[in-house]
């Protein structure tokens, strides 16, 4: 090939085209083998450089990067990102970890975290555990009102059981009375019913139940789309379904209750790990509502 002469000839790599051979190597642009070349072939464009993946980091790889989707309300350039830890990667500059269970599971920026949260406070954990004494003993008065004749059924039914067990050498040997097991479902599902009534339409609504409110705290979504029903329910569930474990649930709620005296970076309990929300406090929405996340 060296010894043709430069011009127009058909491309061996696809007949349908003819390129254009400088005497040793094929250059420029190809154009349609019936066409009319021009004199000079036209430049064949660089392809882009691929986007950095890491933030000066070369131990992050490219798949260590998660992206959230668009949104102008996270103000312009880039969505954040999360950059997953993997084996030999070491904390990138100016970020904070992301941890789950206790354990280091990424990173993300300052500034991504001050995006996302779009200008608004984090809530102290002291706040949220006086809001959550507030709605507990709201839900206590509305169990008294709704549920409290089943109760009272249920006590009735207890109460010998109870005597006689006491009284008894060994209280293995007394039998559970069967209508005592139905009736404390009962008033477990009417309980559940209830808070579910008071704390999954009003979160929905406004951010706030009435503890919440009391303390001007509010539930937001830290992705940029609103808090649905789905969402919500699964928040309500993480909180409210370990108690049907009684006492062995109660660990895990009082465990969710203050996880988010030590989560970094948004200070979220359990209940808001897989529904991606945080508490905030509603004074600090000072920021242009266009570019702050909905709720």
């Amino acid at each position: 090939m060296t010894t043709i002469e430069p011009g127009w000839y058909p491309d061996p790599a696809d007949p349908a085209t003819q390129r254009y051979w400088d005497g040793g190597a094929w250059i420029g642009k190809p154009v349609p083998a019936d066409a009319e070349p021009p004199a000079e072939p036209e430049p064949v464009e660089p392809e882009p450089e691929p986007l950095p993946t890491s933030y000066g980091d070369t131990a992050t790889p490219d798949a260590a990067v998660q992206s959230l989707p668009m949104d102008q309300r996270y103000g312009e350039g880039p969505p954040p990102r999360v950059i997953q830890r993997v084996p030999g990667a070491t904390q990138p500059p100016d970020t904070v970890p992301i941890r789950s269970l206790g354990v280091t599971v990424g990173w993300i920026t300052q500034r991504d975290v001050s995006r996302i949260l779009g200008g608004r406070v984090l809530a102290h954990p002291g706040q949220r555990f006086v809001a959550r004494i507030v709605d507990v003993l709201c839900m206590l008065a509305l169990n008294a009102v709704v549920n409290g004749y089943f109760i009272y059924q249920m006590m009735q039914t207890f109460w010998p059981y109870f005597l006689e067990a006491a009284a008894a050498s060994d209280p293995a040997d007394v039998e559970v009375p069967q209508r005592l097991s139905d009736q404390l479902w009962v008033v477990l599902l009417i309980a559940l019913g209830l808070w579910f009534a008071y704390e999954v339409p009003a979160t929905l609504n406004t951010g706030q139940t009435l503890g919440k409110r009391l303390m001007g705290i509010k539930v937001v979504s830290l992705a940029p789309v609103n808090l649905g029903w789905g969402r919500l329910l699964l928040r309500w569930a993480y909180a409210a379904l370990p108690l049907i474990c009684f006492p062995f649930g109660a660990v895990l709620w009082i465990l969710d209750g203050i996880w988010c005296i030590r989560d970094r970076p948004f200070r979220q309990c359990l209940h808001d790990k897989s529904p991606g929300t945080a508490v905030v406090e509603v004074g600090s929405e000072t920021a242009d509502p266009d570019k702050e996340p909905s709720r």
